[in-house]
C-alpha cells in the first residue's frame, strides 16, 4: 500500500512538471518581440518646447483696468501759433486680451488672439480749441497670430503678427479704414536647456508711437528658483524673483504705443483735418502677480509713465521733412494697472 502511494505521488509530480513546461513555450511562442521599439532608436525626433523654468506663465484670458494718476497737457498748434492747456483729471480704461492656442503639436505651435484697449480722458477745462478736446477716448483693437516652430531640441523660430484698428471711435459707425496699422516680429533662437532660451530676430513695430524697423533680442534665463531674466529688448525688460511656483515679482519696464487715427468732427477748428496722433509711451514698473485658485492669477501692477511721443501729424507713417500740425506736451505721472488673468497649465 505505502508502494503504490508513492508511485502516484511520483506520477503526480511529473504530470505537473510537464503541464508547466508546456504553458511556459505555449506563451512565448506567443508573444511577438518585433512589436517592441527600440529604446536605443535614434530616428525619434524631439522638438524644444517654448517653456523655462520659473517663466511667468502665458495669459489666455485677461480682463484688466489702467489708470494714470492726473497730470497736465498742453498742446500747440504750429499752423495757427497757438497754444491752449488743461488739466487731465482722469486717463485711463479697461483692457481686454484674449490668447488661445488652435494647433499644438510637437513641432508646431499656432496661437490667434484678440485684444481691446481703451483709455478714456476727463479734462478740466474742455474745450474745442485744445486739439486733445475732440480725443477724449483712444481705443485699439486688434488681432494676432503666434508661430512657435521648433526645428529639433535645440533650434526655434517665433513668428508674431498684429493688425490693429487704432483712433478715437465710440461705435462701429466711426470705425475707419485708416486707423489700421500692421505689425510683426520673426526671431530665430536657440533653447540650450529648460533654464536658458535665447534668439535674436527684427521687427516691424508701432511700439514707441511710429513705424520703426529695428533688430530685437529675446532672452528667456532661469538663474535659479528665485532669480530670472525674461525679455525682447527693446520692447521690455523684466528681472523676476519668484516666491513660490505660485506667486513672483517682475521689475523692469516696456514701451508701448500707436499711431491713432483722430477723426475730424467738424466741431474742431485747431486743424481743420484729420490728424493721426502718434502716442509712444515707456513705463519703468514693478509687477506682483500670484494665483488665486487652479489656473486663475490676480496681476497688480504700479509705475510711472513717461511720455514718449504724443504729437499729430497729418499722415500715418513718417515722411521726409515732416513737421507735426500739433505738439503735445504731458506731465509724467504714476499709474497702475490691476487684471484678472486665466492662465495655461
Amino acid at each position: 500500500m505505502r508502494k503504490n502511494c508513492l508511485l502516484l505521488a511520483i506520477l503526480l509530480l511529473n504530470g505537473l512538471a510537464f503541464a508547466q513546461t508546456d504553458t511556459t513555450k505555449t506563451n512565448t511562442e506567443e508573444i511577438n518581440f518585433d512589436d517592441f521599439g527600440d529604446a536605443d532608436n535614434k530616428d525619434i525626433r524631439t522638438f524644444c518646447t517654448q517653456k523655462v523654468s520659473y517663466l511667468s506663465p502665458t495669459k489666455l484670458i485677461s480682463i484688466g483696468y489702467e489708470a494714470q494718476f492726473p497730470f497736465h497737457l498742453s498742446s500747440e498748434n504750429a499752423a495757427k501759433n497757438s497754444i491752449a492747456s488743461t488739466h487731465v483729471n482722469s486717463f485711463g480704461g479697461i483692457r481686454l486680451g484674449l490668447n488661445t492656442p488652435v494647433i499644438s503639436r510637437s513641432n508646431f505651435i499656432l496661437n490667434l488672439g484678440l485684444n481691446f484697449w481703451n483709455t478714456s480722458a476727463k479734462l478740466e477745462k474742455p474745450q474745442n480749441s485744445n486739439f486733445y478736446g475732440r480725443i477724449r477716448a483712444l481705443n485699439s483693437t486688434g488681432v494676432n497670430a503666434t508661430v512657435f516652430k521648433p526645428f529639433d531640441n535645440k533650434r526655434f523660430m517665433i513668428i508674431q503678427a498684429n493688425a490693429d484698428l487704432n483712433g478715437n471711435y465710440r461705435n462701429l459707425s466711426d470705425l475707419d479704414a485708416k486707423g489700421m496699422t500692421y505689425s510683426g516680429t520673426a526671431i530665430y533662437g536657440w533653447k540650450k536647456n529648460d533654464n536658458l532660451m535665447w534668439g535674436v530676430g527684427v521687427t516691424r513695430t508701432y511700439r514707441a508711437g511710429q513705424l520703426l524697423h529695428i533688430p530685437v533680442i529675446l532672452l528667456n534665463r532661469t538663474f535659479n528658483q528665485k532669480w530670472g531674466i525674461e525679455t525682447i529688448l527693446p520692447a521690455k525688460f523684466n528681472v523676476r524673483r519668484n516666491f513660490s511656483p505660485s506667486s513672483y515679482l517682475l521689475l523692469g519696464y516696456e514701451i508701448e504705443g500707436n499711431t491713432f487715427f483722430v477723426a475730424n468732427t467738424g466741431q474742431d477748428a485747431t486743424t481743420g483735418q484729420d490728424v493721426y496722433l502718434r502716442r509712444g509711451e515707456m513705463k519703468p514698473r514693478i509687477t506682483f502677480e500670484k494665483k488665486l485658485a487652479g489656473f486663475v492669477w490676480l496681476s497688480a501692477q504700479a509705475g510711472w509713465r513717461y511720455n514718449w511721443r504724443f504729437d499729430g501729424f497729418s499722415t500715418q507713417n513718417p515722411v521726409k521733412n515732416e513737421k507735426p500740425l500739433i505738439v503735445n506736451s504731458l506731465g509724467n505721472p504714476l499709474y497702475f494697472n490691476v487684471s484678472i488673468n486665466l492662465v495655461s497649465p
